[in-house]
């Protein structure tokens, strides 16, 4: 970690571009049920699922991400993954039988687009917001101030998507046949939305009003795919911000569950945004009746980590700590010496250990009905 951190930062990020196409087929699976399943996966959303794209963007400010002990459970060295190791799309991909595709960011500037995104793409952005960059200046907010409100809300990653769709297919109809035989994952997007404005010291009174509007941005992108042909969708609900380690050192003195250690006002505000989330998805069903739009729980997922942490392989005594809290200590932090154990990453992220569980109730159940994989021969 040391010979790292000295480096200049321009060359971390040169060297994690240069690694990144290895990243791509670094103990990927073999694509051999591709042809019994979706034919391309497509993911919008932030850090949860981001796989590389921030550091891409922001290559002179990306923070502690390039260097370990991120990435070190599974690729041994850093990726853009704000974790150890996988996420949940990376265990998503695994079980669809595709290799580790890029982020989008990493690949569209280079040679043969069409080709690198053979398997899909990953739009997602740490950082990122279901509103625009735009709403939250006129609102106010510093988009500079750290974490930044970078400049790719879901509406951007949707136009993003466009461009890409318009070179995978060169007509009408093969969009179509794009569009229909794909997976998309929306989300999980919208926690940021409420992060920044508390990082800025905005209150809960400042932030709830902004529910209603942050679900409307969720419902316009979903509709937009849906124009363009998508017929199957996930879209995550968030999981309880007032479980992480970096809220409850910021919030010290606030009212928590007892039966959790959780901030509770906090864990209401994202209850809210999930029962609005769910009202929206049921009205974009009835809406297209010929789509599948599912709601994914990852707010009793994650929050089963905290009850029951014995059950799903966690430390009772680490559920509301961070493995590595560098976003709360900085440089002084340390490592824990086995992150299997926590569910907590960073502070605001997961472990590889949290995350497959989270994916494995979107693959196979009981927190997406349907889940993915009884799905998977819908649209061959």
């Amino acid at each position: 970690m040391a010979e790292a951190s000295a480096l200049p930062l321009q060359l971390l990020v040169a060297a994690f571009l240069a690694l990144s196409v290895a990243t791509t087929a670094y103990a990927s699976p073999a694509p051999a049920n591709r042809s019994r399943c979706y034919k391309r996966l497509f993911s919008f959303g932030d850090s949860l699922i981001d796989t590389g794209n921030f550091v891409v963007h922001y290559a002179n400010a990306s923070g502690p991400v390039l260097a370990l002990p991120y990435g070190e459970t599974f690729f041994g060295r850093p990726t853009g993954r704000w974790s150890d190791g996988r996420l949940v799309v990376d265990f998503i991909v695994e079980r669809l039988g595709f290799p580790y595709w890029p982020a989008y960011l990493q690949a569209a500037a280079g040679k043969s687009p069409a080709e690198k995104f053979r398997y899909g793409a990953n739009f997602a952005v740490a950082a990122a917001t279901a509103l625009s960059q735009e709403f939250f200046i006129k609102k106010n907010l510093s988009v500079d101030q750290l974490p930044p409100i970078p400049p790719y809300s879901l509406d951007v990653q949707i136009g993003l998507f466009k461009k890409l769709l318009a070179i995978l297919g060169s007509t009408n109809q093969e969009r179509k046949e794009v569009m229909a035989s794909s997976l998309f994952l929306v989300g999980e997007i919208g926690a940021n939305d409420y992060n920044h404005p508390f990082f800025q010291n905005k209150t809960l009174e400042w932030v709830r009003p902004l529910v209603p509007e942050v679900i409307s941005s969720i419902a316009l992108s979903i509709e937009a795919l849906i124009e363009l042909g998508a017929k199957t969708m996930y879209v995550p609900g968030i999981f309880p911000l007032g479980c992480t380690p970096r809220f409850l050192f910021l919030f010290p003195g606030d009212d928590r569950d007892p039966a959790t250690g959780c901030l509770r006002w906090l864990n209401d505000l994202v209850l809210l945004h999930n029962h609005m989330l769910k009202a929206k998805l049921e009205e974009l069903r009835r809406d297209h009746p010929g789509v599948s739009i599912t709601y994914v729980n990852t707010y009793d997922d994650v929050l089963a980590f905290i009850t029951k942490p014995a059950e799903n392989g966690f430390g009772g005594e680490t559920v509301l700590k961070a493995c590595y809290p560098v976003l709360d200590a900085g440089p002084a932090a340390v490592p824990c010496p086995d992150p299997s154990t926590y569910v907590s990453f960073d502070g605001l992220h997961m472990t590889e250990a949290a995350y497959k569980i989270m994916a494995r109730g979107v693959l196979d159940g009981p927190f997406a009905a349907p889940p993915i994989m009884s799905t998977c021969n819908r649209y061959c």
